[in-house]
């Protein structure tokens, strides 16, 4: 299914039945890794799970402007999303980039989002804080945004992701977006947990910046990418934090 949202396409997916939760995957990932890697199975039985691949990613539109992304134009893809299912607000869980589009929303549209789940990323970073720990020049080439990954993951990612300009454009809007700070994150202050891996390199500023936010903070095992994959590890802590945030309204 395509949601229409600032004239592009956006591929999502619905699963399950229950109350709303949103998964947004990370840069430069599509929807389907929430189910490769087994999110979706254990989460379906409990939410009505929508899955969408973000502007430039899977299935969805690939424009090669880099005015088209940013998080707030990213933002308004996942509310159109929404509107397209009928939902009017939902739980939000993003990993990584998708952890940086999801904090937008809840700053942008606070109605919509009933809590957060923000993996891979520390929260609330500033622009300087986002460069020094992400990207200070967008990447450019295949071997900058995924070199040194294991010949089959390499493979697979560039046979789910083939436009690489259009990669370079969302990367490019990222270096220059307009961060969502902590005290953005404070004035919209919904049930947010956070999580990252106990090898990830940014994990002790999520540490410093969870401690300054009503945020609780989860170490897992493994780095970036391992804790995403290893959905066994998040799943129980996740879903126990869903379940305490409930339904109340912002």
């Amino acid at each position: 299914m395509f949601a229409l949202s600032r004239g592009f396409r956006i591929r999502y997916q619905v699963f399950g039945t229950g109350p709303a939760l949103v998964l947004l995957h990370g840069f430069p990932m599509w929807g389907d890794r929430w189910k490769d890697t087994g999110y979706v199975a254990e989460l379906a039985g409990r939410y009505q799970v929508i899955v969408p691949d973000l502007l430039g990613h899977g299935q969805s539109d690939k424009p090669h402007q880099s005015a088209a992304y940013g998080t707030p134009n990213m933002a308004s893809d996942v509310i159109a999303v929404l509107d397209a299912v009928g939902v009017d607000q939902a739980h939000v869980w993003g990993y990584s980039m998708g952890a940086i589009v999801a904090e937008k929303l809840a700053v942008s549209a606070p109605g919509r989002v009933l809590s957060l789940v923000l993996g891979g990323f520390p929260p609330g970073l500033d622009r300087d804080q986002r460069r020094a720990v992400h990207w200070s020049e967008p990447p450019q080439t295949w071997d900058d945004i995924i070199g040194g990954w294991p010949p089959p993951i390499y493979e697979m990612f560039r046979a789910h992701n083939d436009d690489l300009e259009a990669l370079v454009a969302c990367a490019t809007a990222m270096v220059a977006d307009v961060p969502t700070t902590l005290a953005d994150l404070r004035a919209a202050p919904h049930p947010t947990l956070a999580y990252i891996g106990a090898d990830d390199e940014r994990a002790e500023l999520a540490r410093l910046q969870c401690d300054a936010l009503p945020c609780r903070l989860e170490i897992v095992r493994g780095e970036h990418a391992l804790a995403f994959r290893q959905a066994e590890n998040i799943l129980p802590l996740a879903i126990k934090h869903l379940e305490a945030s409930g339904a109340a309204v912002v």
